[in-house]
């Protein structure tokens, strides 16, 4: 994925900068009257690879293929977790337990903060693969 930030300011080696998200169609239209067009700029940091100066323009590339799997870590796998807590809380837990939905609930809510301190330790592991790097100045 490539896309176009604005450097602000450079400090210690590292790039700060402004870039634009892109919409979800890719672009505002005077037809459209969606909110979900609306380009929003984040601020960021990046290794100054390209020894870019202040107000340059720069294209920096992050992996597509690391975006799409983190999208699936953090969203598909605690949902997957969650919903085998649950089914295995209905099918371990006795029909006669008092608060047996209570239980359950907990034990699904136990499988999502367990889902969070796995991500975060599998973060730690390959947070280097999801920097963003310099290509080139525009």
């Amino acid at each position: 994925m490539i896309q176009i930030g604005r450097i602000l300011s450079v400090k210690n080696g590292l790039a700060y900068m402004e870039v634009s998200r892109k919409g979800a169609c890719g672009s505002a239209c005077a037809t459209c009257s969606s909110s979900a067009c609306e380009s929003k700029s984040e601020f960021i940091s990046v290794p100054n690879d390209l020894n870019a100066k202040e107000g340059d323009s720069v294209e920096l590339f992050v992996n597509d293929h690391f975006v799409l799997h983190s999208i699936y870590r953090v969203y598909g796998i605690p949902l997957i977790v969650f919903l085998l807590a649950i089914g295995l809380g209905q099918l371990l837990l006795p029909d006669a337990l008092p608060k047996r939905d209570l239980y359950v609930f907990i034990l699904g809510a136990l499988s999502l903060v367990i889902s969070f301190f796995i991500l975060k330790s599998v973060d730690k592991k390959h947070g280097d693969a999801a920097r963003l790097k310099m290509i080139r100045i525009l």
